[in-house]
């Protein structure tokens, strides 16, 4: 089976909206069917207890292969429920007093805008460095972070134009004022290459039902990323039985009860006190096998192609961008059209999928993706020209 032919949702859709639902690969549904048939089935008490070990131990192998996709540690890496679960839960740990600042951006998701605006009820204040034309340059932050700023939160990879951000530069001014980066890599962890030890960030939050391909919104899982400088420094917003120490949580459980005192345990998993969304993290984690057996750098390289090919066309034809031209500065791709909203229902009809984002429309391919759709998207924009400038 070639790429392609991994995603069926290929054989019927130009599918140009990972940004939006990462296409999932057949391998990954195959594995669902097992799952979801073995589960019935131990839940009618055919296979009562039998089996169960195998999807823990593919839902805890998931761990590994996301710090893999980041260049982390898996001792680093958390089960989050999603993205926004772990902003939250970054930003609640850091230690922020009133009168202290927090950096977000004019372009920021409007989740993580809303975040760190909640830090107001801290005293905090939110500064938010602003855009040009959907650029926000290093300049910016460098006028904004100070000694007094506690944090900065950004997208790795904008939400709406996949503006990419220079994330060691970012990480290097934040340290040196004595702030934490808290970064948003939901549109940007199976697309990019990370390097999350190495570029300095200090904790990372991402949903898995986008670039990791891991299933669709209703089943999202996340994982959150702290670097293992931080992780026994703070202590967990809330709590849970993963929160104790181990030996203290076993004795409670089957000994006698002597929870008069709380006694954390240490390492990342004391901050893993949701539920364990155990089928997602089985998706998940097959889907990434397929991310790192293509290679990273080999993904970035295609999508920024395909990108290349597709804004070349676009240019050509009259269009006007709301994203970098320069690979090196963009992910995907956002070209102003009016009336987005209409115009994505009309690409849908013709069987090609993109999103209506911020007055343009959002295109965002994946390694499936070839230039024939490009060539195909181009050709139906062409002949809606006039409805669209």
């Amino acid at each position: 089976m070639n790429l392609r032919e991994e995603f069926p949702i290929t054989r019927r859709l130009v599918y140009l909206n990972s940004a939006s639902t990462g296409a999932v690969p057949a391998s990954t549904i195959r594995l669902l069917r097992d799952y979801m048939e073995e589960r019935c089935r131990w839940m009618g008490g055919e296979e009562w207890l039998e089996g169960g070990d195998r999807w823990s131990k593919m839902a805890e192998e998931s761990r590994r292969l996301f710090a893999e996709i980041i260049g982390a540690c898996e001792d680093e890496v958390a089960f989050i429920p999603n993205t926004t679960t772990g902003i939250n839960t970054a930003l609640s740990m850091i230690p922020m007093r009133r009168g202290q600042n927090i950096v977000a951006t004019s372009i920021s998701y409007p989740m993580g805008a809303i975040v760190s605006l909640k830090q107001r009820e801290r005293g905090v204040e939110v500064r938010f460095a602003e855009n040009r034309n959907g650029i926000v340059e290093l300049e910016e932050f460098e006028r904004l972070i100070d000694d007094e700023t506690a944090a900065v939160l950004v997208d790795q990879a904008g939400w709406y134009n996949g503006l990419i951000h220079d994330i060691r530069s970012i990480a290097e001014m934040a340290h040196d004022h004595g702030a934490y980066l808290v970064v948003d890599a939901v549109q940007s962890a199976g697309a990019l290459r990370l390097r999350a030890d190495a570029d300095g960030i200090d904790f990372l939050a991402v949903s898995t039902y986008k670039w990791l391909l891991g299933g669709p919104y209703s089943q999202t899982v996340g994982f959150l990323y702290i670097n293992r400088e931080h992780i026994d420094s703070f202590q967990p917003p809330f709590v849970g039985n993963q929160s104790i120490d181990e030996d203290q949580l076993q004795a409670n459980i089957y000994d006698r009860f002597d929870l008069y005192d709380l006694k954390y345990r240490r390492g990342i998993r004391r901050l893993q006190i949701y539920p364990r969304y155990e089928m997602a993290y089985v998706a998940v984690g097959n889907s990434m096998k397929i991310l790192l057996r293509e290679g990273l750098e080999k993904i970035e390289r295609r999508i920024k192609g395909l990108g290349t090919i597709l804004i070349e066309g676009l240019l050509d034809s009259g269009f006007e961008l709301q994203t970098p031209v320069d690979e090196e500065r963009r992910l995907f791709v956002n070209v102003k059209v009016r009336d987005n909203r209409r115009l994505e229902a009309e690409l849908y009809s013709r069987k090609i999928a993109v999103s209506a984002r911020v007055g343009g429309l959002r295109i965002s391919p994946h390694l499936y993706n070839s230039e024939e759709d490009i060539e195909a998207l181009l050709m139906e924009l062409r002949a809606l020209k006039g409805a669209t400038m």
